[in-house]
């Protein structure tokens, strides 16, 4: 496997990261997960965007242009021969003093890793899913717009899922409302209208969350972004997960309980499937 390293591209054995580094220190960083389709980077430009905007809100720097990271990324997908795949983009603060302080540290380090898809083409997984009781939002509210390198509660809350045999884990705010899983934004219906929660409500500002968004008002549908109480929440119409590496994703039973099918999830992993081939 190769991989993009400050500026080379390494076998990833031969790819080091300074000790003091602070993206491996203090998870001082951010990433994205991008869809790989024929090659080709699925919302490749969204997904810089929010790159980008987290830098600048963060202070890393130097981040390179849109289209050197491009250019970078093409090169590592054919140097891997992936077709389709996940392309992960990392920048972290870099190196720097000990302690939280930012000041004297970098330049930002960038890793850059190409993975072959975990499933096929065009499958369309129905995923078991279960409630965190361990995790309780994940992290403050003002970082939801970004993917940060400190992923604990996530982690958490994937391992919880796995020990009970299921494939993600649902986080609930403070309060006893749905925010989003481990890995995906949550969508679900109830009385005819979808709803999703979003950076207001603690989720991450994911990008396929904000295409399948797109893509219901473009139907005609009526979409809200807001959340409720879990108890509420088990009385949907139907519900179903949005994830960059395999779109729309859904969720046939929660908790042990089976969910109605709701017929806009087919439509939806349809026209998802149509842009990838597009790309």
């Amino acid at each position: 496997m190769m991989v993009y390293l400050n500026g080379q591209f390494l076998a990833a054995a031969e790819a080091t990261i300074s000790a003091l580094d602070r993206g491996f220190l203090y998870g001082d960083g951010l990433f994205e997960t991008v869809r790989v389709s024929r090659g080709r980077a699925f919302l490749a430009a969204e997904h810089l965007k929010r790159l980008r905007s987290g830098a600048a809100f963060l202070g890393i720097e130097p981040i390179p242009t849109d289209a050197e990271l491009a250019m970078v990324w093409t090169e590592l997908i054919r140097l891997n021969g992936v077709e389709e795949g996940v392309l992960r983009v990392t920048v972290s603060r870099g190196p720097g003093p000990r302690g939280y302080s930012p000041r004297g540290a970098g330049p930002a380090t960038l890793l850059v890793t190409v993975h072959p898809l975990a499933v096929e083409r065009g499958a369309r997984p129905c995923w078991r899913v279960v409630t965190s009781t361990k995790v309780r939002g994940t992290g403050p509210r003002i970082l939801c717009r970004f993917k940060t390198c400190n992923r604990l509660p996530q982690v958490l809350a994937r391992a919880e899922a796995e020990a009970a045999g299921a494939d993600e884990a649902l986080i609930l705010d403070e309060r006893g409302c749905v925010v989003e899983g481990s890995s995906a934004n949550v969508f679900w219906v109830m009385d005819g209208v979808l709803w999703s929660p979003g950076p207001e409500q603690g989720a991450l500002d994911g990008v396929t969350r904000r295409w399948v968004m797109g893509h219901c008002r473009s139907r005609g549908w009526a979409v809200r972004e807001g959340t409720a109480p879990v108890e509420e929440v088990r009385r949907a119409e139907g519900m179903f997960l949005t994830l960059s590496t395999l779109g729309v994703v859904e969720v046939r039973e929660w908790d042990g309980r089976s969910l109605p099918v709701w017929p806009g999830v087919a439509e939806l992993q349809g026209a998802f499937e149509r842009a990838l081939a597009e790309v």
